[in-house]
């Protein structure tokens, strides 16, 4: 079973708060394989890797729909062999020629600029509160 993996090499650096989102920025797309005990939590990595402009594929569980928008800025997935699909399709053209991949990454970039604390405060936690 070893010698399947013999060309794979895990590396786990150390990395200063400032070349974290750097390293993040390099990547094409994340994957996110955060399941919540609760059902409740969102995942921060996530929101890391949008901050950067990296689309996801996140595990589905019960609130990933709040953040993960399928193909709008990612994709959720059940189960293993799905991730896979939805891997091959999301890369299908690589590098040049990935709409799918590239039109999640545009929503990302455009929707940015759009989101910030007070917007979500007033459109989400303040109906919640009654306020």
């Amino acid at each position: 079973e070893r010698d399947q993996y013999r060309n794979v090499e895990f590396c786990f650096p150390w990395l200063d708060a400032d070349d974290y989102p750097l390293l993040l920025g390099c990547a094409d797309i994340g994957v996110s394989l955060h399941e919540s005990s609760s059902g409740f939590d969102l995942p921060m990595k996530v929101v890391d890797m949008f901050a950067v402009g990296v689309p996801v594929c996140s595990v589905h569980y019960h609130c990933i729909g709040e953040l993960v928008k399928g193909d709008q800025n990612g994709v959720i997935f059940p189960d293993a062999y799905d991730l896979s699909e939805k891997l091959q399709s999301l890369l299908s053209g690589f590098p040049d020629r990935c709409s799918k991949l590239n039109n999640l990454k545009s929503n990302l970039i455009a929707n940015r600029s759009n989101e910030n604390w007070s917007k979500e405060w007033e459109s989400v936690m303040k109906p919640l509160l009654r306020l």
